[in-house]
C-alpha cells in the first residue's frame, strides 16, 4: 500500500523526466530528493551521496544543507563499496543508507535515509527506508548511472 501511495505522489509531483529525448541530461538531484521528503513526513534527512573521479564521495544533494557538497561518511561508502545496506541508531531515529545506481557491478552512488521509527519495528522502518531509496534512484534515472563522471552532481 505504502509503495503505491509513493508511486503515486512521485507521478502526480512530476518528478522532472531523468532523460531528455535521445539526450544523457540527468534529472536534478536535489529536486528528487525534496519532493521524495516531502511525501514521506517521516523522513528527517535524505541525502544523494556519489563517488567521485578522483575517489572518494561527495554529498550531492541533501535535504540537510549542511550535508551538501561534503564528503560522505564512512557509512555512506561502506554501502557504495559492499552494495549492502548500512544500518544506524541515530537517537530515536534509524539513519539507512542504501547503495543505488549499480553500473558494471559497482555502486556509484547510495541514498541516506534518515527517519523517526515511531510506530514501526525496526525491520519496517529498514524496509520503508529501501522503499524509499529506490524511489530515489527512480527518479534519478538510469542515465545518472555514473556520478563518477559527474553528470548527476554537476546540477
Amino acid at each position: 500500500m505504502r509503495t503505491a501511495l509513493l508511486s503515486l505522489s512521485l507521478l502526480l509531483l512530476g518528478i522532472p523526466s531523468a532523460c531528455k529525448s535521445g539526450g544523457n541530461a540527468a534529472a536534478d538531484p536535489q529536486v528528487v530528493i525534496e519532493t521524495i521528503a516531502k511525501t514521506n513526513p517521516g523522513v528527517t534527512r535524505l541525502t544523494v551521496h556519489c563517488m567521485q573521479a578522483a575517489g572518494g564521495a561527495i554529498a550531492c544533494a541533501s535535504t540537510a544543507a549542511d550535508k551538501k557538497g561534503k564528503p560522505s561518511d564512512a557509512e555512506d561508502l561502506k554501502a557504495m563499496q559492499t552494495g549492502e545496506t548500512v544500518v544506524l541508531e541515530e537517537g530515536g531515529a534509524l539513519d539507512v543508507t542504501v547503495p543505488i545506481m549499480a553500473k558494471d557491478g559497482k555502486f556509484a552512488a547510495a541514498c541516506g535515509v534518515t527517519m523517526k521509527t515511531a510506530g514501526m519495528t525496526r525491520d519496517q522502518a529498514i524496509a520503508m527506508a529501501k522503499e524509499i531509496a529506490m524511489a530515489v534512484d527512480k527518479g534519478l534515472g538510469s542515465c545518472c548511472s555514473s556520478c563518477a563522471d559527474g553528470t548527476c552532481c554537476a546540477k
